[in-house]
């Protein structure tokens, strides 16, 4: 609960920020002007006054008060209850202009009926008796408490968005709260309005709960009501102050390092910091948990959570007579409140008396028995101080621990002190100073504060005494994967996630006991936690369900929901961050939504641990020892050491498969392989929920006791991935970490060489922070003796729900952004080679700081190898660890791993999870083991992730446990709101998607379900073009990428790395013929780039008489139709490339294993555009062209079977280009795509015409493609190829108009497809429809009348008559020739 600026009114679940209140009274112009605050929008007249209107409601009611305050006191002493409804609360709505309202037998929804007792439109009105108590029942008045009944009204139903509940002492407004995790209401307290004639407040309760607000203009919904735009509005402008929020953070930091280092008597601190005993970035981190520790300090005071809570009942009257005097006593000296009103008026002050009244209060929160006498309880957790050595014996006086150690004893002035306080508690906007709502400060916006400020890097001056963040591109938010994500998203996933295990823990047990056990047994995890955004949001749904269950409500009350919050938070919620601040925000965050006053913050340690979540082993790849791949080089290495302790690795793997392993003290052999012991241990430290300080110290003492145990299995695990990292060189060879020393590193007793090697493991360990899950949580991941384990991981468990979004970062070191915030010369250099060439003249500069930077980045390089080393050879990744590895494929794979068999995976991940070639194993993998549940698709249009490319694709994906089979996939595709899921949400089972991509099991992209069902019926009509697995390639396929671009520039003419000009050429002596290059008997082939090419077309595009305006847009101009019907017509090429190198492509020496057809001889080629979106005018662009040169943007399709002409044909049709838009959700069109498209094969093409029984099907279609495509004396050799022995067609364009529809008809007739649905295919090119309405309709229209044309043959059994005189394939011609003697000899 919170209490806003105004006495009467407070908020309850973050519905309205206090801010708005102040907005909706005030007539301001700027940023937060609030629209619908005009007199007309109240039904007013334009000159008239809302104030004023408001004033003469005020009067009225002020009569009406007295004459209702007249009814209770009469109706006391008659001994019955006063008639709130009809003396009070209908007058009050009258004047708020509701009328005469009308009273409702209940609302009913889905069946259940809610008894509301009125209702005003659409907003449910619920008038109580005076005083009714809203958050519980009362017998015989209420069967359940009002506030539930009406919120459960509004969660339940689409038709009613808010709601207005009062008793005649209080008037709430409700809004629905489904994406909140508790009630959302504001209350007036109308007996305080009219007792102490609080106008203002009136006003604002007339202008917020007025008719008008609620009224929905015509044809509109609820959600455009006056007082839903104002919520929206308030999101917006909210959203703006978190960003001053933020920034004031990140000065408050820079005030307070540098507030800390200009005190005189702070010479320890600048001593430390100019000597690098301290460095600047944990000199950084202690400020940084300082500033943490404010924060909280502030929300817990506001939210009064933070003081000892005063005892009830007579026999407790001196003891709570002496905590209100404590508490007074704190708020009129040490408040949060009273510092930063001081900081609020500003001032200079160079004491520093502030800071030890800071000091006072920050150091009690942590000390077991508080200070008493200021009523502030001993909390721990964020403020926990050293209070006992590691053996347990009681320390004098409490110390810091290491984060905090730099900042003991150091002093601040006042003046820097409260400059920090003031811009931590205080908003600048729009020429106005606002303070912080800390009240309804959310954890979610503290962990947008944290996620941002990871942007900045420190920048310390010793000898200025001056301390900076400065935001750059630095690899701290790369490493720690912290983006903010919108709640909306956070919650739609756990609805997809979180929601199915509570519901199945609640639905598997009978009594209530039995039902909050199997919540509190719900375990949920991030592995990438940032600031535990989703892990509060987890848990605030699972303290919901408890205390729903315990009190039997749906909206329990907020002390119900706190204290299920406590409960869950040390028992249920799990995180792990390669970020220690970041783990430490994610614990604040939970403490926040936790505290429970005068009892301690739940203990975290187990809980939240630090490591890298996806570098570390398992017990199954522990067991099968440390492969060969683990000394394979990475950047730095030796390869002749690698290679040497390989063999010394392989010859100790074979002893110990062969029991030849020398026996010691502490060999593997003797070594408990079960982690039964620290499982208890650890089980007994989350279930165990202290009440005061002195017992959460106990956790403590008990976590040290496990961390021991626990050692020996860690060094283990270490040293199994330090393996993989370790440096393998001519000084490091004596030391090398190999299969023999994961026997000895458990034990306690090593020799001097063994000490040697297990402090590499240890210096490893801590650069790449290894992180094994059986380890550190080993009550979760259970490992038996008997090894009965699940043989994929060797443990048995695992989380019930693993959620988050982790990083999306390539593991390569990006050069760019590593010297962005090091070297922004470097990190700007022109392009990739100046870079390059930069970095390595940093290697012997004369500049030490230089040469430090060049070792840092090849620190870093080394650490990147390692890692995707790791990823990729360890076998922990067998589905994703391929290629360029991306973390967040990893983390994907990780979470499928660490979830229990019954369990849920969530997380947002680019959409390439479903539909890359990267991780088409993993995707295949969860189709075919049927542990996909949904995958919801989002463009990022409307920016849900600010610094996110607009066109970039996310998603929210989720899957189950191998032991929960899910039968049924829900998914959704180019969203751009949560709120779209529920309209374009379609199901497909896992045999649809296996039917739609038998290769590589990747789902495709639909985005309403009429798509899904018209590409799966075409699917099951037509079989794909090339199926993998069994094998099967009707068309005798081979795939070909000929030249690169980049790589294979070197054979390009002109030279662009000499200057070179086509001119240059020509003058020296070359000469054309035709677009060939000739000279002294050299062949120059014509380059032929994507762009010059299109359906039907090899002469598309041409780089003659290019525009430097088309360069600079990367377009070609267009031949004119006249240019194409001269067949000696050829376009020109921007380069060409010998003939010699060409051939040596196409018919290679040696035999190529990866290329099914291994010499291509024919005179023609079959390209496509691999640059292609789905929402361009088409996407598959396919043509003929001659035997010439192709870049990689012009990919090739041999066929060694079947009539290439039908093939092209099929690949060009409407039909199939429109399944081909539901696959592709990126700017590629790749081999595995085409592959898995529905391609008739050239069987189909032997059988009978359907509209013409007495012509062939591939007689009918050849006709036509060579109509189209034979235009040119070049594509001669495609034209004999399929028996045409005449010269070139003309270029005709009405002609080749109606051969494309005819093609177009007939394949969508082949494919299966019906007219209605043709129209709607057709209607989905909406680029084309809108680049070229005419053409587009025409298009339509002719395809259309052709489709009937050739149904009604069909049905009729007559032969189709072609819109076409003379019929296709007897169109005009060019005249003969005479043949060129070269050509035969170029076959």
């Amino acid at each position: 609960m919170s209490r806003s600026p105004f006495p009467s009114v407070r908020t309850a679940g973050g519905l309205l920020p206090a801010d708005l209140f102040n907005r909706i009274l005030e007539a301001k112009s700027g940023e937060s002007t609030l629209p619908g605050r005009e007199p007309e929008t109240y039904g007013l007249l334009p000159h008239e006054n809302v104030r004023e209107a408001a004033a003469r409601a005020f009067d009225y009611l002020n009569g009406a008060w007295q004459a209702f305050t007249k009814e209770r006191e009469k109706a006391a002493q008659e001994g019955r209850t006063p008639r709130t409804r009809d003396r009070w609360l209908v007058p009050l709505l009258r004047q708020l202009d509701y009328g005469h309202l009308t009273a409702a037998s209940g609302i009913t929804v889905d069946g259940v009926s809610f008894p509301v007792s009125h209702r005003w439109e659409h907003v449910p009105i619920h008038l109580l008796g005076w005083n009714v108590d809203l958050d519980h029942r009362t017998p015989r008045i209420t069967a359940q408490a009002p506030q539930s009944m009406v919120q459960e009204l509004l969660n339940r139903s689409d038709d009613h968005l808010w709601a207005i509940l009062s008793n005649g002492s209080k008037l709430r407004l409700l809004r629905d709260s489904r994406a909140l995790a508790g009630s959302a209401f504001v209350e007036f307290d109308l007996e305080l309005i009219f007792s102490e004639q609080l106008f203002a407040d009136f006003v604002l309760l007339f202008r917020m709960v007025h008719a008008s607000r609620f009224a929905v203009p015509l044809e509109k919904t609820p959600a455009d009501c006056w007082l839903e735009r104002w919520r929206a509005d308030a999101v917006q402008v909210g959203e703006r102050a978190l960003a001053r929020l933020r920034a004031g953070v990140a000065q408050a930091i820079n005030t307070l390092g540098t507030g800390f280092l200009r005190h005189p008597a702070n010479d320890a601190l600048r001593a430390a910091l100019e000597g690098h005993r301290l460095s600047k970035e944990d000199y950084n981190r202690a400020i940084l948990r300082l500033v943490y520790r404010l924060l909280f300090w502030f929300v817990a005071e506001d939210r009064d959570v933070l003081l000892i809570p005063l005892p009830d009942g007579p026999e407790r009257a001196h003891e709570r007579k002496l905590v209100l005097a404590a508490r007074e006593r704190y708020t009129r000296y040490f408040s949060a409140q009273r510092l930063r009103e001081r900081a609020i008026r500003g001032g200079t002050d160079h004491h520093d008396d502030l800071w030890e009244a800071v000091q006072l209060v920050l150091q009690g929160l942590g000390e077991e028995n508080g200070r008493s006498e200021l009523a502030i309880p001993g909390l721990g957790g964020l403020f926990e101080r050293v209070t006992e050595d590691d053996d347990g014996t009681p320390l004098e006086h409490s110390q810091p621990d290491a984060l905090d150690a730099p900042l003991e004893g150091m002093r601040i002035e006042n003046g820097h002190l409260l400059k920090a306080i003031r811009h931590l508690a205080v908003v600048n906007s729009e020429f106005q100073r606002r303070p912080v709502n800390f009240r309804e400060l959310d954890s979610e916006e503290l962990g947008s504060v944290y996620e941002w400020l990871l942007e900045f890097h420190v920048e310390l001056d010793t000898a200025e005494r001056t301390f900076t963040l400065k935001k750059a591109d630095g690899n701290d938010r790369k490493r720690s994967g912290s983006y903010y994500t919108p709640s909306s998203l956070t919650e739609a996933l756990l609805d997809t996630t979180l929601d199915p295990v509570l519901d199945e823990a609640a639905g598997s047990a009978d009594t209530v006991d039995a039902k909050i056990e199997a919540l509190l047994n719900v375990t949920v995890c991030d592995p990438a936690c940032g600031s535990g955004h989703f892990l509060v949001a987890a848990a605030r749904r699972i303290a919901r369900r408890l205390a729903q269950i315990r009190s039997g409500e749906d909206e329990p009350s907020p002390d119900l929901v706190r204290h299920a919050m406590r409960e869950v938070v040390s028992r249920c919620i799990y995180g792990v961050d390669i970020n220690d601040m970041a783990a430490e925000l994610a614990k604040v965050s939970l403490w926040i939504e936790s505290v429970e006053p005068g009892r301690p913050l739940a203990f975290l340690d187990t809980n939240i641990r630090v490591g890298n979540a996806l570098l570390g082993a398992t017990p199954a790849l522990i067991d099968a020892s440390i492969p060969k791949e683990a000394f394979k080089p990475i950047e730095g290495d030796d390869r002749a050491v690698a290679s040497a302790v390989a063999k010394e690795n392989a010859t100790e793997r074979d002893h110990r498969s062969h029991g030849l392993t020398q026996v010691s003290l502490f060999d593997e052999a003797q070594l408990d392989r079960t982690n039964a012991a620290i499982a208890e241990g650890t089980r007994d430290i989350v279930t165990f929920l202290p009440e005061d300080l002195t017992k959460a110290a106990v956790q403590r003492r008990r976590l040290r006791l496990v961390d021991e145990e626990r050692r020996g299995a860690k060094r283990v695990a270490d040293a199994w991935c330090a393996a993989f990292v370790q440096e393998l060189t001519p000084r490091a060879r004596t030391t090398a970490i190999t299969q023999s020393a994961l026997g000895w590193i458990g034990g306690e007793e090593l020799d001097e060489h063994q000490a040697l090697i297990a402090n590499r493991v240890d210096e490893l360990t801590k650069q790449y922070q290894f992180f094994h899950w059986h380890v550190e949580f080993p009550h979760v991941f259970r490992v038996s003796q008997d090894g009965r384990e699940d043989p994929r991981t060797g443990w048995n468990g695992g989380f019930s729900c693993v959620i988050g979004n982790p990083p999306w970062e390539r593991v390569k070191i990006q050069e760019k952004e590593f010297f962005a915030s090091r070297n922004e010369d470097i990190a700007n250099a022109k392009n990739a080679a100046a870079r390059k060439k930069a970095i390595a003249a940093l290697k012997d500069s004369d500049e030490e700081f230089e040469r430090d930077l060049y070792a840092a980045f090849m620190k870093e390089l080394r650490q990147a190898d390692g890692t995707t080393l790791l990823l990729r050879d360890s076998g922990r990744y067998p589905l994703t660890g391929r290629g360029d590895i991306n973390t967040y494929a990893a983390f994907a794979e990780t979470g499928r791993m660490v979830i229990s068999p019954y369990g849920r995976v969530g997380m947002v991940l680019p959409t390439g999870i479903a539909t890359d070639a990267t991780t088409q194993f993993f995707f295949k993998d969860m189709v075919e083991t049927k542990t996909l549940a949904s995958l919801y698709d989002f463009e990022n249009e409307e920016k849900l992730f600010l610094n996110v490319h607009h066109s970039f694709r996310f998603c929210l994906w989720s899957g189950s446990g191998r032991r929960a089979p899910q039968r049924r996939i829900s998914l959704a595709f180019r969203l751009r709101q949560v709120s779209h899921i529920a309209e374009r949400r379609f199901v497909l089972t896992p045999e649809d998607i296996t039917r739609l991509n038998p290769n590589t099991g990747t789902v495709p992209v639909f985005d309403y379900k009429r798509n899904a069902d018209i590409t799966i019926g075409i699917y099951r009509r037509v079989p794909v073009l090339w199926q993998e697995s069994p094998e099967l390639n009707p068309w005798g396929l081979s795939f070909l990428r000929m030249l690169d671009m980049a790589n294979d520039s070197d054979l390009f003419r002109p030279s662009a790395a000499r200057d070179e000009s086509l001119q240059d050429m020509l003058d020296d002596g070359w000469t054309f013929d035709g677009n060939v290059l000739v000279c002294d008997g050299e062949r120059l082939l014509p380059l032929y780039e994507a762009k010059m090419l299109h359906h039907f077309d090899d002469r598309f595009g041409t780089y003659e008489g290019q525009t430097e305006a088309q360069a600079n847009v990367g377009t070609v101009p267009r031949p004119t139709p006249d240019q194409k019907d001269d067949p000696t017509y050829a376009t020109i090429p921007r380069y060409w490339v010998p003939e010699k190198d060409v051939e040596e492509r196409l018919c290679p020496e040696e035999v190529l294993r990866a290329r099914r057809v291994v010499k291509w001889t024919r005179g023609w080629l079959l390209g496509w555009r691999d640059i292609c979106r789905s929402s361009d005018v088409r996407t598959l662009i396919i043509s003929a062209l001659p035997r010439t040169a192709t870049p990689d943007t012009t990919l090739l399709m041999l066929p060694e079977r079947g009539p290439a002409a039908c093939l092209l044909a099929n690949l060009s049709a409407f039909a199939l280009d429109y399944v081909v838009r539901q696959k592709s959700s990126g700017t590629h069109l790749k081999y595995f795509t085409m592959r898995q498209l529905p391609v008739l094969p050239p069987s189909v093409y032997e059988e009978r015409c359907p509209w013409d029984g007495g012509e062939r099907l591939d007689e009918w279609v050849r006709a036509r493609v060579l109509e189209l495509t034979y235009t040119s004396y070049a594509m001669k050799p495609f034209a004999r190829d399929h028996g045409d022995d005449g010269p070139p067609y003309r270029w005709d364009e009405e002609r080749r108009f109606k051969l494309r529809a005819e093609l177009d008809a007939a394949y969508f007739h082949l494919y299966g497809v019906t007219r209605d649905d043709v129209e709607y295919i057709m209607d989905s090119f909406r680029a084309f429809r809108n680049v070229g309405p005419d053409l587009f309709a025409r298009t339509k229209n002719a395809i259309l009348e052709i489709y009937e044309a050739m149904a009604k043959a069909i049905a009729d059994r007559t032969p189709y008559r072609s819109v076409l005189t003379p019929p296709p394939g007897q169109g005009p011609r060019h005249p003969e020739r005479r043949p060129d003697p070269s050509e035969s000899d170029r076959g």
